[in-house]
Parts: structure tokens; sequence; C-alpha cells
């Protein structure tokens, strides 16, 4: 058994496809030879497995286990589109084969199949996952699809380490028992890139469509913080970045941080970090 940090990935095959409007029979069951992860841009369908049938429709990411037949369906009138990767996990040298699937049992070949070794975290990785609003991940697994498709080895090492970083972000989202609410996404991400801007509650509420009760618990949930501590959270991390990689004044750093006060602004660095501004930059250096 292996901890999940120690994957090693390899990109076998990478591309986005199209799914035709009337799959082939002969083509309904697939095997894969390697971990295999396709990510829904579009369309709706159906994907089966081991029994079970999954709706999916984009911002979906599907996961299927090397060797492990599987079905996709596509809706007549909305056909799916998917990014796909199929990699090995485990290898010190990957297979010399850019073989990933077959239609057929009769046509399975043992010799290509990726190691498959135990690991709590990618065998608790469900066969479906939504993605929808983890925007970063999604661009995150289209740029690997992208490099993966090149076949020089600068590409393939961008690929490859895109695919170990979105993996290691997904096993960290699957384990979230209680995942964060999509409407709290965006303002979270707003106060992280502009936590200098003057924020109200009624600009927040306005925005996620939420009651002021809801909208604290959901973001209590989500952060660990009333969102009025979150966002002080989010001034100090920048307070602190501007003293370590600027020579501005203090003044100036708290007048772009929205302070129209210095001594308000060293008042809160100070209960936050447990020293001044100006002892904080006197220690860095």
């Amino acid at each position: 058994m292996v901890v999940f940090s120690s994957i090693n990935p390899f990109v076998r095959v990478a591309h986005h496809y199209s799914f035709p409007e009337e799959r082939n029979p002969s083509e309904a069951t697939r095997i894969g030879y390697c971990y295999a992860f396709h990510l829904v841009d579009g369309g709706k369908g159906t994907v089966r497995c081991a029994g079970q049938a999954y709706p999916v429709k984009k911002g979906d990411l599907v996961y299927f286990k090397p060797g492990v037949p599987h079905s996709f369906f596509s809706k007549p009138d909305d056909p799916l589109s998917t990014y796909n990767l199929y990699c090995e996990l485990w290898n010190d040298l990957p297979f010399n084969t850019s073989h990933h699937l077959v239609w057929h049992e009769s046509d399975f070949n043992r010799e290509l199949l990726t190691p498959v070794i135990p690991c709590p975290e990618l065998d608790e990785l469900p066969v479906l996952h939504s993605l929808q609003h983890q925007e970063a991940m999604l661009v995150l697994f289209a740029h690997a699809v992208t490099h993966g498709q090149k076949q020089d080895s600068h590409n393939q090492l961008i690929a490859s380490n895109l695919v170990k970083a979105f993996l290691l972000e997904l096993a960290q989202v699957a384990r979230t028992d209680r995942p964060i609410d999509y409407r709290i996404l965006p303002i979270i991400d707003r106060i992280d890139r502009e936590a200098a801007q003057d924020h109200t509650y009624q600009d927040w509420l306005a925005e996620c469509g939420l009651g002021k009760t809801q909208f604290h618990e959901l973001f209590k949930q989500a952060t660990g913080l009333s969102p009025k501590a979150y966002w002080t959270q989010s001034i100090m991390k920048q307070a602190k970045a501007a003293l370590w990689e600027s020579n501005r004044s203090v003044t100036d750093i708290a007048l772009d941080l929205g302070y129209s006060s210095i001594h308000h602004f060293t008042k809160q660095f100070t209960l936050y970090y447990g020293v001044s501004p100006t002892e904080f930059r006197r220690r860095k250096d």
C-alpha cells in the first residue's frame, strides 16, 4: 500500500473528443489499460460502470480504474464532449505504447495493463465527481490535456506534473465531507483578490442571492471564519506580503489597503501578528 502523494503520473494518451450523436453499438463497452479521467465540457449523457448508471453533464469528472468495463451514452440532441486523460500513475518507466483501451474483452492484452497498486485515496475516488464550481481545477485539467497531446519530452513533463497537481487537489476535494457551496466560492475568490477594496454585506448578499443568516452560516462552514474575519485575514496577508516584497513606507501600504489611518492599520496588524508592521519588517531583514 502506498500514499497518494507518491504518484508518478505519465500521460499515455490525451485528447478532446466530441461523441457522435449515434454511437456504434460495437463501441458501447470500453475497457481501459490505464487510469482514465474524463472531464465533460459539453452535452449530457449517461455513463455505465459496474452495473450502475451515472447521469453526466458539463463540469462532471468521470474516473475509471484500469481494466474496468464501462460505457458512454450521449443524449442524441445534446451529445457529450470530453477532455480525456489516460495515465499511468506508478511506473518508474512508462510503457512504450499508446494503446489505452479496447472495445471487446477478447481483444484485451494484459501485458499492456498499467500497474495497479492499492492506495486508499485513489481507491476511494468515486466514478463520478462534480467539479462544476471548481473553476481552477477545470482549467488545470484542460491544460494538462493540451500539454499531454504533444509528444516532446518537455511537454510530457509539464503534463505529468499538471496531472499530479490535479489529482492531489481532487483527492483533497473528495475528502471534504461538506463541499463549499458554489454561491460562496466567487465571494471568497473576490475577497482574496480584492481585499483592499471596500466590501459590504449588501454587496455579498446581492452577489450570492442568499439571506444574511444563511450566507453567514455557509461562509463560516467553508472557511471556518465569519465573512468580516476572513476579509481581515486577507488584508493582513496582503499587508505582510507588501512588507516583505517592497520598501514602500508603512503609511503608503496602509493607504493602499484602504486604511484612512496608519494608527488603525498598525493596531490591527499588531493584534493579528503580535508585532507592529515596522518591527515585522525589521525582523525580516
